[in-house]
């Protein structure tokens, strides 16, 4: 009796847990099937067929376009075009156990996205067309008086087809949790199986297990017009200071875009390694305020793509028109008085470098400073670019590779020294100079912790001040560069980080081009003109955040895209 009581009461906790009238669609943001995309019929050449075939043959008793290259070039493709629509609740974290080491089950929290995939079915017999449509588009083609298909009069309706859903979730950050990272620092994370979190999840979400799919079975069979399917994409190892992330969804269109990087041409170099694919995909952004502390968060809030990048770059311009406050520099008579163009201090392409502010633009203050015989000059010069806590970070570093330090400090030194010839006296003869070839040694590491090992090995524990002093030439580039085009200071700080680039804006998008009768006049600013702008004022990253922020689709909580994929990526 007791064991048909437990029973009881077990099949009623179920049925409170997953109600029997399927899954809540409560706090559920739809997305409707993009049928923006008129991709039913495109057309492409076939590099393949007419590579290596020699020069365009021009036939005597044929058209042209009868040729091999001629059939071969711009080919019509008709194809079924589908899309699914998509339906989700806002990104959440749970603490499910997982095999750790040695495969003891440990705690570890992850990130889940529910989802709800439909497939949208259609009366294919109803005379008018529904307006939002079916999740299949097909081209089909009027007839002729003859009952043929007119290959002249194509046109597109909804049909039903079942479809194979192979989805692809991708959970993206761009965003530099230190100063170490500069203004990017991409990260990227698959979803991943974690068999062990869909029974937590489902019960927390209230979807009975079995109706919840991961990425794999969600795939295993197709989904039927009219039919619907609950899924979730799961990420591991998220790192918990994040505010800003996307998450990109692959999978829910067969929607494609290709294109040939070399010119179409016949010789044996445009093989169909040149192919480029860009496959359709959702793109959803979120925020939510990340704690490394206390990770167990729950608010998450859709955002507008470039929203990250308008704050990251807005708050570069803030703290450069805020630091003279605090530093007491004067940046544009500073960069004067060195005798240099603020050019001078721009930070060099360097690739896969992945870090803060580079380590040139010190080198080279460095050297403009060994110029100056008078110790009181080279102190005002410092003093004027950077402010006056820059004179002491100055001398400690100096003092910490050529001054007193204890026996095993000047083993460690000389050590580093001796890798690029100098020896603590030397440095003590020429300091300036001595630093720059520290500074120029250092900028050769090929990452931000191995850049502040060598530091350590040359400076000991005062190596930190190297980074200070080369974030610091960085803002004084800013700051100056922001005076030389005239940029209202007290504007930027009213319109705050979020708005901030929309008063620069006008600088960098056009440039004063007087004429006689117009003494007003402007121009568009030539792109490697803005561009050399944009890493002054932003270092090397400046280019590709400012390309991001003008791709806002503000007022949009989702953004379909087309993104770059190699052949083999698909495949």
């Amino acid at each position: 009796m007791r064991l048909c009581a437990t029973a009881f009461i077990g099949c009623a906790g179920l049925a409170f847990v997953f109600a029997n009238d399927g899954p809540s669609t409560k706090s559920l943001t739809v997305i409707p099937p993009d049928q923006s995309v008129d991709d039913v019929s495109q057309k492409a050449n076939l590099h393949e067929l007419a590579q290596g075939r020699g020069g365009a043959w021009d036939p005597s008793h044929a058209p042209s376009h009868e040729t091999l290259i001629g059939l071969a070039s711009d080919r019509q493709f008709l194809r079924d075009v589908w899309c699914l629509e998509f339906a989700y609740r806002p990104p959440r974290t749970i603490e499910v156990d997982v095999p750790g080491e040695n495969l003891e089950i440990q705690k570890e929290r992850v990130w889940y996205l529910l989802y709800r995939v439909r497939n949208i079915a259609v009366d294919e017999n109803a005379d008018v067309a529904s307006e939002l449509g079916g999740s299949t588009r097909q081209v089909v083609f009027e007839k002729d008086e003859e009952g043929n298909d007119d290959l002249t009069r194509p046109t597109t309706k909804f049909v039903n087809q079942s479809i194979h859903f192979e989805p692809h979730f991708v959970f993206e950050t761009h965003e530099a949790l230190s100063r170490d990272e500069g203004l990017l620092e991409h990260q990227d994370h698959l979803d991943r199986l974690v068999s062990s979190a869909i029974v937590p999840i489902s019960r927390r979400e209230k979807i009975h297990p079995d109706m919840l799919h991961d990425s794999v079975s969600i795939s295993e069979r197709p989904i039927q017009p009219g039919e619907e399917r609950w899924g979730v994409a799961i990420w591991q190892d998220i790192d918990p200071r994040i505010d800003f992330f996307t998450v990109f969804i692959y999978g829910l269109t067969n929607s494609i875009r290709w294109r040939h990087d070399a010119e179409f041409e016949t010789d044996l170099e445009h093989a169909p390694e040149y192919e480029r694919r860009e496959l359709e995909c959702l793109r959803l952004d979120f925020y939510h305020p990340g704690d490394a502390d206390h990770d167990d968060f729950q608010e998450v809030n859709v955002v507008h793509s470039g929203l990250f990048e308008r704050l990251t770059l807005g708050s570069r311009l803030l703290e450069a028109t805020s630091r003279a406050a605090i530093t007491q520099a004067k940046y544009v008579q500073g960069v004067r008085n060195l005798g240099v163009r603020w050019q001078y201090f721009l930070e060099p392409e360097k690739e896969n470098w992945e870090g803060g502010a580079g380590l040139v633009p010190v080198e080279m203050f460095a050297k403009t400073l060994a110029k100056v015989e008078s110790v009181a000059e080279r102190e005002s010069l410092v003093t004027a670019f950077l402010g006056e806590q820059a004179v002491g970070w100055m001398e400690e570093l100096l003092k910490a590779v050529a001054g007193p330090v204890t026996p095993k400090q000047d083993r460690q030194r000389r050590e580093s020294l001796g890798k690029i010839n100098l020896t603590p006296e030397q440095v003590l003869a020429d300091p300036l100079l001595s630093f720059a070839r520290i500074v120029k040694e250092l900028e050769n590491a090929p990452d931000m912790d191995i850049r502040r090992q060598e530091a350590a090995g040359f400076f000991g524990e005062s190596a930190s001040l190297l980074d200070q002093i080369s974030h610091e030439v960085a803002i004084a580039r800013t700051a100056a560069l922001l005076q030389l085009l005239q940029v209202d200071a007290a504007k930027l700080q009213q319109a705050g980080s979020r708005r901030a680039l929309e008063v620069l804006l006008p600088k960098l998008l056009t440039v004063a081009n007087p004429a006689e009768d117009d003494p007003g006049r402007v121009v568009d600013r030539p792109e490697d003109d803005r561009n050399e702008l944009l890493k002054g004022l932003f270092g090397h990253d400046g280019p590709e955040l400012f390309k991001r922020a003008m791709k806002s689709n503000e007022g949009e909580e989702y953004l379909w895209d087309f993104r770059d994929a190699r052949q083999e990526d698909i495949l």
